[in-house]
């Protein structure tokens, strides 16, 4: 029988050429193996459907597979789900549902297996076949560290008929070799790189590919490995902070940035749909479901006397400035947010809505006459998030210092204070204060929640350092502390800790999604414990 390719052609390709242009040359039924792969063109097309998987996949997983859990966001508005916020997964939780990223595996496996055998020649390929390797090893990344073993695929999905085939689950450390092995792979292809600040920011390049070899081996705990590859990473690619407004601007326009590494690109006009950042955290079109708690809140409007200009990127300040008094800012209480909370400072409590601002441009007349963000409707949500930065990497290698076999701990404070310093914020971390490995692994930790609110990697930093608990008993106590009906003591994992844990367990990990136990018989009895087929 004739193999037919699959192909998920997507709005990103007019990135590269018309999509017209590419589905009047030839009916998708007629292309084969033999007939597809010929051309440059052909790579590039190919090359877009796999980004279109990436965008698919994060959409909204991007805040409900690295944020939401993480304890820094409250209910507000409409639509927000408690048990996101509140560690009631079970196996129906629509993100539990890994085929979104395994469509986008199996389009990098067609691309690895084919882009070889085109006549293009290996230097024309080279780039795209790197990429390919990238983005397979940035998926099975996310897949590891959202349900740890996963069911290893490297080969395409091209017959159905004659290539139906059930997966088992593979362990953490066969994944960690492919991964490791697929980086390495595209680094080579990649080839010689110097200036990469300069290079366009939304596809996988060297310097992504060794953002993520750090990031990988950092998961996996490799210390030694993972400051090797972040130091390759920041001092060999030209990738610079950026400091005063183009700090702030670069979430805005990231290609003019010197510090973004790699950025997924969204352009609701393309992808027919708005990115999930204004549905979740910052829309023009309803209320959001989700802001700050009120620690968090209280933490960085008493900033505001610090200069800590990421206030900016993580509160809509304009608006609070707004509805508070000046000496209700500088003298912010629990009971100034509960008031505001319930409407005492404005006609309304759904005035309390305190937007991210971080992917919004300002406007001096947004709000009715007074400056504030021109918020954008869900659907017409254009952001490109950053999926690495040069900042990120810095931290993630000062993360490995601490944790190494003989911990540099000053060295690592000091790259903390680097990056509290470019933000303007006043307040120096010292040696003093944070004496010990375990106080400055936290005061990484806090300095990344701010630093990436919203770029999708707080419950990651959590989960990586085993702090789940730590962190989030308290807040999930406070929520249910009032419900007599229910007794909590902080985050339930639901099963005994394993020795030195390499990622999440129990209900750190999600389940995975009931239709898997449905469709592939060999998971039967495989669900994630404590959690339910």
């Amino acid at each position: 029988m004739k193999k037919y390719i699959f192909i998920a052609l997507a709005p990103l390709c007019m990135l590269f050429m018309s999509c017209d242009d590419f589905l009047d040359r030839q009916p998708i039924s007629d292309l084969s193996v033999d007939t597809y792969w010929q051309t440059e063109n052909d790579l590039k097309t190919w090359n877009s459907g796999m980004y279109d998987g990436l965008q698919n996949t994060l959409r909204l997983n991007w805040f409900y597979w690295g944020e939401i859990r993480g304890g820094c966001f409250a209910p507000r508005g409409t639509s927000w789900d408690t048990n996101l916020l509140y560690n009631g997964l079970t196996s129906t939780s629509g993100s539990a549902d890994w085929s979104s990223l395994y469509s986008t595996i199996y389009r990098a496996n067609s691309a690895i297996k084919h882009i070889p055998e085109s006549p293009v020649g290996e230097t024309v390929a080279a780039e795209y076949l790197a990429q390919a390797y990238a983005m397979r090893a940035l998926m099975y990344f996310y897949a590891i560290r959202v349900w740890g073993a996963v069911p290893i695929i490297t080969e395409p999905m091209e017959d159905i008929l004659k290539q139906e085939k059930f997966y088992n689950r593979s362990d953490i450390q066969d994944v960690k070799q492919l991964m490791l092995s697929d980086i390495d792979k595209a680094i080579e292809l990649f080839g010689a790189a110097n200036d990469m600040s300069s290079k366009s920011k939304y596809y996988l390049n060297k310097g992504a590919a060794m953002a993520l070899k750090t990031d990988v081996l950092l998961w996996y705990k490799d210390f030694d490995g993972a400051i090797k590859a972040a130091n390759e990473c920041i001092n060999s690619y030209g990738y610079k902070l950026t400091t005063g407004k183009d700090y702030l601007d670069q979430f805005l326009n990231p290609e003019s940035s010197s510090e973004m590494i790699f950025n997924l690109y969204w352009d609701y006009a393309e992808d027919s749909n708005g990115f999930g950042y204004a549905q979740m955290l910052a829309s023009g079109s309803n209320t959001i479901p989700y802001h700050p708690t009120k620690k968090y809140f209280n933490e960085l409007i008493g900033r505001k006397y610090e200069k800590d200009t990421r206030i900016n990127l993580v509160l809509d300040t304009m608006s609070v400035s707004y509805w508070l008094s000046q000496d209700m800012i500088s003298n912010i209480t629990d009971e100034v947010y509960q008031n505001f909370y319930d409407g005492v400072y404005s006609t309304s409590n759904a005035n309390f809505q305190v937007k991210c601002p971080k992917f919004t441009a300002a406007s001096s007349s947004a709000n009715s006459g007074y400056g504030g963000y021109d918020w954008v409707n869900n659907g017409e949500c254009n952001i490109h998030m950053p999926i690495y930065r040069l900042a990120d990497i810095m931290l993630l290698k000062a993360e490995a210092m601490v944790q190494k076999s003989n911990p540099d701990l000053q060295g690592a404070i000091d790259i903390v204070n680097t990056i509290r310093e470019r933000a303007g914020w006043t307040r120096r971390a010292t040696i003093d204060e944070y004496n010990t490995a375990d106080k400055v692994l936290n005061l990484i930790i806090d300095e990344r929640t701010i630093e990436f609110w919203a770029e999708g990697k707080h419950w990651f930093d959590l989960v990586r350092n085993n702090k789940v608990k730590e962190y989030l008993d308290e807040y999930i106590y406070d929520h249910f502390k009032d419900d007599e009906s229910t007794i909590v003591d902080g985050f339930e994992i639901g099963v005994s800790a394993p020795a030195n844990p390499i990622g999440g367990y129990g209900k750190i990990l999600w389940p995975l999604y009931q239709d898997v136990f449905r469709k592939n018989p060999l998971m039967a009895g495989q669900q994630n414990p404590p959690y339910t087929e």
